[in-house]
């Protein structure tokens, strides 16, 4: 990892010396010369690594390279704040710059830190030398990374295929415990067994299996995991089993909760899913909430530890999952080395040899053969390479092939997508990660090089799918057109992640109260979990030289300044924190990137944040802004506007100034036109657009943005106020390219409306007020695999979907199905029985003929 963090630095310094020429005037060459000396340095640093594990002298040599790299951008990024941005007045303005006494006091300053660190860099080579640390000559990792990028990548249909090997007998042994008819009394089955082995994956099978979700009225996943405490725990029940609201579960006591779904409970025959239990003390606490009223009800819970299962149900036998026999082992090695190709016809009996010793060294554990076979799956086939890997693990240490095995995948990335998959240490365990947000993370790390053709988005999807390959992230759900929309990590490989991060002063995470690491001072990044805010503001009072701060699950709390005092920060996410301040500091963080502020839950974000939060116009001094997203800030500063960088800007609403060009913007909502005329906005890149029109005018606006938009993918309207939408999609560039398109609004002429987009995966429609039936023209979209039916879509009696028709579609929404006859179909009621949806997606339909071989696709 050192080498990364020295590439990182080393890289950014070339980068400053050529874009910001005219600002490192009088210190241009010290600038060079500490980009040139990381960059020797970092030829030695894999020798050091190695000899570190043997030589604790080594091990601190490599920590002052580390520190020294990040002193070297520090010094560099202060000076930067200190002196003045503004280079566009010609030669007279820079001409006052170079004799600016702010400016001179400024390059003095920085002269005299990067003396300090001239010294110091001295040391270590010094340092260097007698302790014989070798030039390896090996600086391949950034075409190693061209290469992997450049890789195609294959159809997710497949790489995501959860290859699961040995657990049918296992599954069908506790299904039959599931719903066993005899056994009436409240059960929990338990799944024990070491980490890595796939109680999860197996519990998740059952969950989802259909005979299990036709015997239990309600089911109910709950992720306890060591972080989690009681009352979230219980919040999180309710809120999946009664919808309520997360402000009333706010005011109630632990055992009003308990109490609320005790009763709730009492009615249904259930299955809870607890997976991860930890502690006995956590199911003591939690079983008062389960009522057993001899219904066949179950609880099945996953843990590693055989008393936690025990203390659970004494009278239910614990499910102790084994470990992989050889042929499973050797099974699940091979799919996934040989992902896309046909093993029999790769696989010669000297690669046989080697692969039955590698697959013994995995000691049948699920875990490290699937991540051993994502490391093979992107090496070549041959006798050779995979001796290699066989040689390069170290199996001295008894008991640790798995992580032995994570070491060896991560050392075996390039550098790059090293500081990639050590971010993933930020977010909580089990957390459901957003792709697009962590790719714009990496991008705001400087973590994601700039690739010809493409954009850093298209190469941030292919490191990340280059980590699935790999088996270092697992897919959750994925977006229509393949890409992913949700990811998590294994337990064990966060812990590798985090421990490797904290090693190299990379991250910190402080996950309680009491979690305050000496080591917090000069780390570079710092994500808190389940800590209230008062805890942050005295924590990050000891911190120093911050570049990310990231916070989860905050309650109701504000947060004070002291977090916008960081002015070196380039990533703020605050998604969780429901009361910010906004102060008049935060005009000094100029190297921001990635802002976000605002809850991510929309219901939480409606009625808790302020209407009308300000955004201060210093907004505009952050001039490397590329991804600001605020929830419910509706006065934003004309300033904002002006920032070039721009990549990614979401609001809750949002009006541009009638004149506006941002040359690198991909994704813009929420827009509306406001009282304009006419506008002149030029995205000429933009892949994504929501907007809204509430002038009877605006259509016409629209229609000449529209025209411009050559790249557009993703297509969300909304009109207002009586306007109707009026487009025609395929008078548009983007006609052949749009994936996705939202029409929320009344079409006039919509018996008349032409061909949709050739190429859509998803359409949602909401108050069309269609008067034809639809069908006809949606069933020929190929290529469709989510259509949403909202209110008042299609207002006719009648529809067919003929054979043939939605030759691709899996998802079909529809809300509030109902006939004024109520023959065909029923109510759909809420978990509230009071409470009832009166909008309607076909108010007045009263036959749907479906006819055979049409929806083939179409999942349950």
């Amino acid at each position: 990892m050192a080498e990364s963090a020295v590439s990182q630095v080393a890289t950014r310094l070339a980068g400053l010396l050529s874009q910001e020429f005219w600002l490192l005037y009088g210190v241009r060459d010290e600038v060079e010369w500490m980009e040139r000396e990381l960059r020797r340095i970092k030829c030695f640093l894999k020798d050091a690594d190695a000899k570190g594990k043997r030589d604790e002298r080594v091990k601190n040599w490599v920590n002052e390279v580390i520190q020294v790299a990040y002193l070297s951008e520090d010094a560099i990024d202060t000076f930067l704040i200190k002196v003045d941005h503004d280079q566009s007045h010609g030669w007279l303005s820079l001409i006052k710059y170079w004799f600016n006494p702010s400016a001179l006091v400024a390059r003095h300053n920085v002269g005299v830190e990067i003396g300090k660190i001239k010294g110091r860099l001295n040391e270590i080579k010094d340092a260097r030398e007698r302790y014989g640390i070798q030039n390896l000559g090996e600086d391949g990792d950034a075409s190693n990374l061209v290469s992997i990028i450049r890789r195609p990548h294959f159809s997710p249909q497949y790489s995501d295929d959860a290859d699961v090997v040995g657990l049918f007998n296992d599954q069908k042994i506790l299904l039959r415990r599931l719903i066993d008819q005899q056994q009436q009394r409240l059960c929990v089955i338990s799944i024990v067994g070491i980490g890595g082995l796939g109680k999860t994956t197996l519990a998740r099978k059952l969950y989802c299996d259909n005979a299990v979700s036709n015997h239990f009225h309600k089911r109910i996943w709950v992720t306890v995991s060591q972080e989690n405490s009681l009352i979230g725990l219980l919040r999180k029940m309710l809120e999946e089993f009664r919808k309520i609201e997360k402000e009333k579960l706010e005011k109630m006591t632990e055992n009003d909760l308990i109490d609320m779904l005790n009763n709730s409970l009492r009615t249904e025959r259930f299955l809870i899913v607890l997976d991860d239990i930890w502690l006995e003390d956590v199911w003591n606490q939690m079983q008062r909430s389960f009522p057993d009223v001899n219904n066949g009800s179950r609880v099945l819970i996953t843990t590693r530890f055989l008393n936690v299962a025990k203390g659970a149900d004494p009278r239910s036998t614990p499910y102790q999952l084994p470990l992989l026999n050889d042929d499973e082992s050797m099974k699940l090695l091979l799919k996934k080395a040989f992902p896309y190709e046909d093993v029999e016809a790769n696989f010669t009996n000297e690669l046989l040899d080697i692969g039955l010793r590698l697959m013994h060294k995995c000691g049948g554990l699920p875990l490290a053969l699937v991540v051993l076979g994502g490391l093979l799956s992107i090496k070549d086939k041959t006798p050779v390479v995979w001796r290699r890997v066989l040689e390069t693990m170290d199996w001295a240490a008894e008991g640790r092939q798995c992580q032995e095995i994570l070491a060896l995948s991560y050392k075996d990335l390039p550098y790059n997508m090293k500081s990639c998959f050590l971010y993933l240490g930020a977010y909580p365990e089990d957390y459901d990660i957003s792709g697009k947000m962590l790719i714009r993370q990496w991008i705001a790390e400087g973590f994601i090089p700039q690739e010809e053709k493409k954009t850093m988005e298209d190469t941030g999807d292919a490191i990340l799918e280059e980590l699935i390959q790999r088996s270092l992230i697992h897919v959750k759900t994925r977006k229509n057109n393949g890409s992913v929309k949700k990811c998590g990590v294994h337990d064990l490989l966060l812990d590798f992640a985090r421990s490797a991060a904290k090693k190299d002063i990379f991250l910190t995470v402080c996950s309680n109260e009491n979690d305050q690491p000496t080591y917090l001072a000069s780390s570079r990044r710092v994500s808190f979990h389940n800590v209230k805010s008062t805890k942050i503001d005295e924590i990050l009072s000891t911190m120093h030289r911050l570049r990310t701060l990231m916070t989860f699950g905050q309650s109701r709390i504000p947060i004070g300044s002291s977090i916008f005092r960081f002015e070196l920060l380039r990533v703020l996410d605050l998604t969780d924190f429901i009361d910010v301040q906004i102060p008049k500091e935060i005009k000094l963080m100029i190297h921001l990137r990635y802002l976000r502020l605002g809850h991510a839950d929309r219901r939480l974000r409606s009625r808790y944040w302020p209407k009308h939060l300000h955004l201060p116009s210093s907004v505009g001094n952050f001039q490397s802004l590329e991804t600001v997203l605020l929830s419910e800030v509706r006065e934003i500063p004309i300033t904002l506007w002006k920032i070039k960088t721009l990549r990614h800007v979401q609001f809750w609403q949002c009006k541009p100034p009638q004149s506006v060009e941002l040359k690198n913007l991909l994704t813009l909502e929420f827009v509306e036109f406001g009282s304009y005329k006419t506008i002149n906005w030029r995205f000429p890149k933009l892949r994504k657009l929501k907007v809204e029109i509430n002038e009877k005018h605006h259509g016409t606006m629209l229609t000449h943005l529209l025209c411009e938009l050559d790249h557009l993918i993703s297509l969300f309207i909304k009109a207002t106020q009586g306007c109707h939408i009026e487009i025609n999609t395929k008078d548009f560039p983007f006609h052949k390219h749009l994936l996705s398109l939202t029409l929320f609004g009344f079409w006039p002429n919509g018996d008349t409306i032409s061909e949709f987009p050739t190429c859509l995966t998803k359409l949602e429609l909401c108050d069309s007020g269609l008067e034809e039936d639809p069908m006809p023209k949606l069933e020929r979209l190929k290529y469709l695999v989510t259509l949403k039916l909202h209110r008042n879509v299609y207002l006719g009696r009648k529809m067919v979907c003929s054979t043939g028709g939605f030759p691709s579609l899996k998802n079909l929404f529809i809300n509030e199905l109902v006939s004024k006859k109520k023959k065909h179909f029923d109510y759909t009621v809420l978990s509230d029985p009071d409470t009832m949806f009166k909008d309607y997606a076909l108010p007045n339909l009263e036959e749907w003929r479906v006819e055979r071989g049409a929806m083939p696709k179409l999942a349950m």
